[in-house]
């Protein structure tokens, strides 16, 4: 009886953690089904979800990650600038591998 009331007690406790994240308005969204019924409610084509399963570094397993076209765009174009900057900086600085 006290081996089952323990289980219950951690199963309840873990539902409750997953409570505590705050979702931003957005349901949680866990597979392409999930998504494409989000997609159904949202107007604006930059508030839609694209969803895609990545590989997280150091592990094996791949984690379904969403983000809107918005929020992709903006990673898209935030990178492109980070390259260019980087790019930029090891010229200046002639830390760059050039060939002789």
């Amino acid at each position: 009886m006290i081996r089952i009331l323990t289980v219950f007690v951690f199963v309840a406790a873990l539902a409750g953690c997953e409570s505590l994240y705050d979702d931003d308005g957005i349901p949680r969204i866990h597979s392409q089904r999930d998504a494409d019924a989000y997609n159904a409610t949202v107007s604006s084509d930059s508030q839609k979800l694209v969803c895609e399963r990545e590989q997280v570094t150091g592990s094996n397993l791949r984690q379904f990650v969403c983000m809107t076209v918005a929020q992709r765009e903006g990673l898209r174009q935030r990178s492109r600038e980070d390259a260019e900057f980087l790019s930029r900086t090891l010229i200046n600085r002639g830390g760059g591998s050039t060939p002789q």
